[in-house]
């Protein structure tokens, strides 16, 4: 296979160059470049197997080259490099067809994972011309497959959880105990066949649907779990017709297995290609009150709560995740970074992570329950911060003020209700709110209520007098001459030219 490299950085190529054997996995680094346009002038020069683009460089972004070269039908895989900020870019690349992103620095493992991926792409475009399923044979017994009457056939994939602890040996050995055991009761049961491929163990069901298939596997699962005593998952694919149509079916089944990543949370241990895993339904707006709750939380120093809103917390991220353990690394890492501005806001000395190291530390996670106890610290160290920060009265008072702010915005906040909050004579505390904020409170509260507003006009086609409403205000033109003073525009003007602009770098 041949490969081209391009990055704006050239160390990241000459990194990703030594990181490698290339040569040792069949693989030839044809060229390397520096802009997006001389790597597509690149690409279509040497029509290669694969390219590593980084995703944003002069001239042209990888997504740009990306669509270039779809548009002109070639079948190089691409994936892309992105940095922590493009994240939501590079999601986004998947559904123009990238194979994979990888996020800087890259990591040898992962880099292997996507290209694992391109490799196993260009041998299935092999399977499906030349009609062959067993171009790798492994440990298969294709004979056995066309002896069974003409039917259809449904690819399962089985996978073993492995505690932490597990040696290679031990998993080696539990892998070869649970084949012998599938291949006994398949045999004994006539419903298909099961095998060794690449590394993965598969079984192929013959001639039952859906709901039979559920119910066989069902009882396979509970046998092979007592005969391993390992927990085990089963992916079970799409039916299929024909032999040769097998293939792409069970890639679809690997395709999900970075939800064992998540198999805590896993209402069920059998798995259907193209059914929801998670039966919650998911929406951004609920982790985003989790993310608050939270923050909250910490800010508030309510301890006794803190384990409870935390697993809440968890739980959303998996949910949205859905299956990408990248996504969730990503979920976790802004949501400190959003914990860290509160603190900034509160003038709160925060804990000052390393991002970058952060993200590899969550990337060397085995199972998402190790991702949630490592954040779980993460975010205990700044409720233990605020604690040893929080050394008088004062400090004290000013931070449960800002609290409840943010809580009760939508309310009618007056300097009475909020001296009486923290026990203040209200003359003193309007002296004593600005001593601490360095504004007066009216000018706060606005500030505080015009952040949320800002949020709902751009996320939502709520009316301006909707978002006044929601926002505190009794009356659109009062939020109207509020919205102006700061922003120096008007709500709906705002809402055009910002959407306008967005849409102008999409």
């Amino acid at each position: 296979m041949r490969m081209v490299l391009a990055d704006d950085e050239p160390i990241i190529t000459r990194g990703i160059r030594k990181l490698v054997d290339w040569e040792g996995m069949g693989i030839e680094v044809a060229g390397c470049y520096e802009t997006g346009k001389s790597a597509l002038e690149g690409i279509l020069r040497l029509n290669p197997d694969l390219a590593l683009l980084d995703i944003s460089m002069p001239d042209m972004t990888g997504i740009d080259i990306l669509k270039e070269c779809r548009s002109l039908n070639m079948d190089t895989s691409i994936i892309f490099i992105s940095g922590f900020q493009d994240f939501e870019f590079a999601k986004a690349a998947l559904h123009y067809g990238a194979v994979d992103y990888l996020l800087k620095p890259v990591l040898k493992e992962e880099l292997l994972n996507a290209i694992t991926k391109c490799m196993n792409k260009k041998r299935e475009k092999v399977f499906i011309e030349t009609n062959e399923l067993a171009v790798q044979p492994d440990h298969i017994d294709f004979g056995k497959i066309i002896e069974l009457e003409t039917t259809h056939y449904r690819p399962v994939l089985v996978e073993i959880l492995f505690g932490e602890k597990e040696d290679n040996q031990m998993k080696r050995l539990t892998q070869f105990s649970l084949i012998s055991f599938l291949e006994d009761y398949l045999n004994n049961h006539k419903t298909g066949i099961c095998f060794i491929r690449r590394g993965k163990i598969v079984i192929i069901l013959k001639g039952i649907s859906a709901h039979e298939a559920k119910g066989q596997l069902a009882e396979i699962r509970d046998a092979a779990k007592e005969a391993v005593r390992h927990e085990i998952v089963l992916i079970m694919g799409h039916q299929v017709n024909e032999v040769k149509q097998i293939p792409a079916a069970y890639e679809r089944c690997l395709e999900m297995e970075e939800y064992l990543f998540f198999h805590e949370f896993l209402r069920t241990k059998i798995l259907k290609v193209g059914e929801s895993v998670f039966s919650y339904p998911m929406d951004e707006s609920k982790l985003h009150d989790a993310r608050e709750k939270l923050i909250h939380c910490i800010v508030a120093q309510e301890t006794e709560g803190f384990e409870q809103t935390y697993h809440w917390f968890a739980q959303m991220v998996c949910y949205m995740a859905e299956g990408k353990k990248e996504d969730a690394c990503f979920y976790f890492c802004t949501t400190v970074r959003m914990l860290e501005d509160r603190f900034f806001e509160l003038n709160l000395e925060g804990c000052k992570p390393d991002m970058k190291e952060m993200l590899e530390e969550s990337r060397k996670c085995q199972s998402f329950n190790q991702l949630s106890a490592y954040f779980k610290n993460v975010f205990a160290g700044y409720l233990y911060k605020i604690q040893e920060t929080m050394s008088n009265q004062e400090k004290k008072a000013i931070i449960h003020v800002k609290e409840y702010i943010e809580r009760y915005y939508k309310e009618d906040l007056t300097l009475q209700i909020l001296a009486e909050e923290i026990h203040m004579n209200s003359y003193y505390f309007s002296t004593f709110f600005k001593k601490h904020t360095g504004e007066n409170f009216k000018a706060y509260v606005n500030k505080v209520r015009m952040q949320h507003a800002i949020a709902l006009l751009l996320g939502t086609n709520m009316k301006t007098y909707e978002i006044a409403e929601a926002t505190g205000y009794k009356d659109p033109r009062t939020f109207t001459d509020v919205f102006c003073k700061i922003y120096h525009d008007t709500p709906n003007s705002y809402r055009k030219r910002v959407t306008a602009e967005v849409r102008k770098q999409e």
